[in-house]
């Protein structure tokens, strides 16, 4: 009887740190918006009746995360998880172009040292959309977002190239979870 009163007062202790150390979590959400021209398709490739999937040129976008890890008055090391929570294409230029020319598209992220990983799509884009808000993943980025820069390479399935003026717009948020009782 001694042992099972023990036992069951050390699952109270393991279960109670657990929700503590849950408990200390610091939540932030990151934004983040590039705009970018698109001039048509790399190489002006043919494309088929039956559509062809391809990418446009990779986007650079500088993550600042030092700077919101100060702002929230943690650190790097505290970091435990940074999911994608929104992603939202939107095409702002020209007025005439709107999403027809893809049925589906995937955002892939990368940065330097890391392999690519897929961090949202949008499948069956509908008709006449000048915004599309993809399904983003749940895979932890938080070493992409600890990086000075991440790298986001758009590819669709297109049906016509962009025109050659066209600017989209790309707005992104992260959630952010720092945990000043993580074990280092």
């Amino acid at each position: 009887m001694k042992k099972l009163i023990v036992a069951a007062f050390a699952l109270l202790i393991v279960t109670s740190c657990k929700k503590l150390t849950d408990l200390a979590n610091i939540k932030f959400v990151i934004p983040y918006s590039k705009t970018v021209a698109v001039p048509g398709l790399p190489g002006n490739p043919f494309i088929p009746p039956t559509g062809l999937t391809t990418s446009i040129p990779t986007i650079a976008v500088e993550s600042k995360s030092e700077e919101y890890i100060k702002k929230y008055n943690t650190s790097s090391e505290l970091i435990t998880k940074v999911i994608f929570t929104e992603l939202k294409l939107e095409i702002t230029e020209p007025a005439t172009q709107n999403f027809d020319l893809v049925d589906s598209i995937w955002l892939f992220v990368s940065a330097s040292g890391l392999p690519e990983v897929q961090s949202a799509h949008y499948f069956n884009v509908p008709k006449g959309t000048r915004t599309i808000d993809m399904v983003t993943s749940d895979v932890n980025m938080k070493e992409y977002f600890l990086k000075d820069s991440m790298y986001f390479r758009l590819q669709g399935h297109f049906h016509n190239a962009p025109d050659s003026a066209s600017v989209f717009t790309i707005s992104s948020k992260f959630d952010v979870t720092a945990n000043p009782l993580k074990k280092k």
